[in-house]
């Protein structure tokens, strides 16, 4: 016979529990000043990733270290505008902490050239 304690040792498993971190983007301008055709090319870069908007936290610094985010918990961070002081390079993946990190520039300054130098750090990232 199981004790009353035993049982739900069992039952309560602490796996089920914890939740995935979602993809942090952080963007140096507020959502609600970014342009329609802006959102158009980041839903489109989320879309590529196999996530979806509502799968992603996007929030807005003009700089950022881990240590400004360690309250997001997350294991991906994708900054668009946003300097990462920890590093001035731009469109390659870093990895730091366990926390990997693309840069690029803010979201009207990717040009065809700057896009496919992001896509293919965030493919790497991804292993897309």
């Amino acid at each position: 016979m199981t004790t009353p304690s035993s049982s739900l040792e069992s039952l309560y498993q602490e796996e089920l529990y914890s939740l995935p971190s979602p993809v942090l983007f952080i963007l140096n301008q507020p959502w609600e000043s970014i342009s329609e055709p802006d959102k158009t090319v980041l839903t489109k870069m989320i879309g590529a990733l196999r996530l979806s908007l509502a799968s992603v936290r996007i929030i807005t610094r003009p700089e950022f270290t881990l240590a400004d985010i360690s309250a997001y918990a997350p294991t991906k961070v994708i900054a668009l505008g946003a300097r990462f002081k920890a590093s001035p390079d731009l469109y390659k993946h870093l990895s730091q902490d366990g926390v990997s990190v693309v840069a690029g520039d803010a979201l009207p300054a990717l040009d065809d050239v700057k896009k496919k130098n992001l896509w293919l750090a965030l493919r790497q990232m991804f292993g897309v």
